[in-house]
């Protein structure tokens, strides 16, 4: 089984360095332009997937249908468990509005603090939970052989490479860029899985 984890393309919040959460800002011409390149790529090597999956917000359901319209894929499954963190206050803000204790805090819940809830949004181990549930489904319903893609946010790849398989450093030296490739893959489920490819670098 072959994952291809692929983080959203450039969003307006990106852009614009906003804590989006979950809220929906679409893709920046470039967002638009990184996910057509992506599709493309895939299309070039011959790169064709069993099944694809995708967070619902629209940042992530623009990137898989940009991607999908280029490698002509229709049945795309949206499932808002892929979603990234729910960041509850502190959506829509400015990240660079942010006073010392407002960083610290936020800081303090992707790090050890696992329980910590964002007031109005969610902890770390909640979406640890949901994003596990999600991607142990997926592993469940397809075949050993298949090849599967996930377009998320930087957040539900964290979680799967780290919380859900430990495969990465708890502190990533970088994070996820936007349409960069993560694969990871095992040869059977009694094997154990192994990451091949971490922001487009292979490993």
């Amino acid at each position: 089984m072959k994952f291809y984890l692929v983080r959203h393309g450039q969003s307006e919040a990106n852009f614009h360095r906003i804590i989006a959460g979950h809220g929906n800002y679409p893709l920046t011409d470039l967002g638009k332009e990184q996910a057509k390149s992506l599709g493309q790529e895939f299309l070039k090597k011959g790169i064709k997937f069993d099944a694809v999956y995708a967070s619902d917000i629209i940042r992530a359901s623009e990137t898989v249908n940009i991607i999908c319209k280029e490698i002509g894929f229709k049945n795309i499954v949206f499932d808002k468990r892929l979603r990234e963190g729910d960041a509850g206050v502190f959506e829509g803000k400015y990240w660079d509005g942010l006073t010392e204790d407002e960083s610290e805090f936020l800081d303090s819940t992707m790090r050890e603090d696992k329980d910590v809830k964002i007031p109005d949004g969610e902890s770390n181990l909640d979406m640890t939970i949901r994003i596990k549930e999600a991607f142990l489904e997926i592993i469940e319903n397809n075949q050993e052989n298949s090849t599967i893609l996930i377009v998320g946010h930087g957040g539900t790849l964290y979680h799967i490479l780290i919380r859900v398989l430990n495969l990465l450093p708890e502190k990533l030296e970088e994070w996820f860029g936007s349409c960069l490739l993560n694969i990871i893959e095992r040869e059977s489920a009694e094997d154990t899985w192994k990451i091949t490819m971490f922001n487009n670098k292979k490993i």
